[in-house]
């Protein structure tokens, strides 16, 4: 028998050990399911949405549903052993969310609707609801009540929803929030409120956020706002994330002086046109990731502007087309001694897709703690002013991660635009006067012949000098041999 026909036998004899009825046919249910799991998944709404028994997951995305569930639905959910805790009704045509009945589901998610109004008490009976998203509707300012996020009625108050710590606004039609919009969620960790008509912060919303001490994560990307309340943050002891992309800030704003826990910072796409200064991220001694990509006017990154971060672990400046230029003393501070206050804690270092022709090797005194450096896309000059970056630092890069060294390529000079720096060999670097500026070789020359004249002047000086003291001691010593002749008054 052939090597090939006693595999075919064993395969043959264990195809022939398999169950013979693996499945139902009638309800294509596998068999292994308990009686309880089969009889939700033959039920009509099992049948009209995916019913995953293994990750506790209904989906009925995309059905053209005009509400969460029908009566009799619910009524299924409600009495089934089987207890789904995640639903998903997103795409559909949903418009109002009515008061939900008692279930234990922990995720709702009803984005990409029509909503434009939330019944008062709507979340009052799903105490065990984690996280809502409610993103992509029209909800408007006025239809985003405090009393659609209560809780049942218990000793003459409304219990919150203690539970609630996650919160998702975005893509509504919201330009303010009511200030006691989070009075029934007080345990509310992470708020996106990305993509509304905002336009400013007023005083309503800065004392609806100041209300969510247990905030970890807010979203305030893309509501067109150019600056900040100083008192925003105040009450946000644990605030840890911060994103505000897309948004129209020139400068940083000071209300972030005041978010001492703040660890990750995100301030992509907006107008910011440079950063320096030793005070630009004063307090944000915490901070250990920042984002400062897809800025469209940042022309340069100035002394100091890093120093006060002393945990930084990762720095993402990318896409930045104007940048051109970051100071050596970029992470350290205004002393001036690079060796004095280091950014040492910095790991990772992206700088990619930018306008960068140098990399100083100041930047950082121990380039070794970098782990990920990314610095593709950007014109470099081949010249000794990169000798180490191309020598040292690139070979290090290639030995942990190779891909970081595609597309490093010369900018210039012009003779070598477009070569990998990588290949590039000593022999065909420019290394004209690298140490002094172009075309200062004359004036080197000039200076040492005038260091020279002025050593002559000061040897004829001295010489003239001992010669006139000279002259002046032996005229003073005939004097002294005259007898003294006593004044007659």
């Amino acid at each position: 028998m052939t090597p090939d026909m006693f595999a075919f036998c064993v395969l043959l004899m264990f195809f022939n050990f398999l169950p013979t009825k693996p499945f139902d046919l009638e309800t294509n249910v596998p068999s292994l399911l308990n009686e309880s799991e089969v009889e939700i998944l033959q039920t009509e709404l099992c049948r009209k949405c995916d019913c995953d028994i293994e990750t506790k997951q209904i989906d009925c995305s995309g059905k053209k549903l005009q509400s969460i569930f029908s009566t009799d639905e619910w009524h299924i959910l409600e009495n089934s052993k089987i207890q789904f805790e995640i639903i998903k009704m997103e795409k559909n045509i949903i418009e109002e969310i009515a008061q939900l009945p008692n279930y234990p589901m922990k995720y709702l998610y009803l984005a990409f609707n029509d909503i434009t109004k939330i019944a008062n008490g709507a979340f009052e009976n799903v105490t065990e609801l984690t996280k809502l998203d409610l993103s992509h509707n029209k909800l408007t300012s006025d239809a985003l009540q405090p009393d659609a996020f209560k809780g049942k009625f218990n000793s003459n108050q409304f219990e919150p929803l203690k539970n609630l710590t996650q919160l998702n606004l975005g893509y509504n039609k919201l330009h303010s929030l009511n200030g006691d919009l989070f009075e029934h969620t007080p345990n509310l960790q992470i708020l996106i409120l990305s993509k509304n008509n905002f336009q400013f912060i007023d005083k309503s919303t800065t004392i609806a956020l100041n209300s969510l001490r247990s905030l970890k994560t807010l979203d305030l990307s893309y509501l067109e706002i150019s600056s900040l309340p100083e008192s925003i943050f105040y009450d946000l002891k644990e605030l840890e994330t911060l994103i505000l992309t897309g948004n129209l800030f020139r400068y940083l704003p000071k209300a972030l002086t005041a978010v001492k826990s703040l660890k990750y910072l995100v301030l992509d796409e907006n107008p910011f046109q440079s950063f320096e200064g030793e005070n630009i991220f004063k307090s944000l001694n915490a901070l250990r990731s920042l984002s400062i990509s897809y800025l469209p006017d940042v022309v340069n990154i100035g002394p100091a502007a890093f120093s006060s971060l002393t945990n930084l672990t990762t720095l993402i400046a990318t896409n930045n087309p104007k940048l051109t230029s970051i100071d050596e003393l970029a992470f350290i501070g205004m002393t001036g001694v690079p060796d004095i206050s280091d950014c040492t804690s910095l790991k990772e270092l992206y700088l990619s897709n930018n306008n960068l022709s140098v990399l100083r090797r100041n930047w950082i005194q121990n380039w070794d703690r970098v782990l990920t450096l990314d610095i593709r896309f950007n014109p470099w000059i081949c010249d000794c002013s990169n000798s180490w970056l191309i020598h040292s630092l690139l070979p290090r890069i290639y030995k942990s991660r190779p891909f970081l060294t595609q597309n490093i390529n010369c900018g210039s000079p012009e003779k070598l635009k477009g070569s990998s720096l990588l290949s590039l060999e000593v022999a065909n670097m420019v290394c004209e006067n690298v140490n002094l500026p172009k075309n200062d070789h004359i004036n080197f020359i000039n200076l040492l012949v005038g260091i020279l004249i002025g050593i002559l002047l000061t040897f004829c000086c001295l010489i003239f000098y001992r010669h006139t003291f000279a002259i002046r001691n032996h005229n003073n010593l005939s004097e002294s041999s005259v007898p003294y002749i006593r004044a007659n008054f």
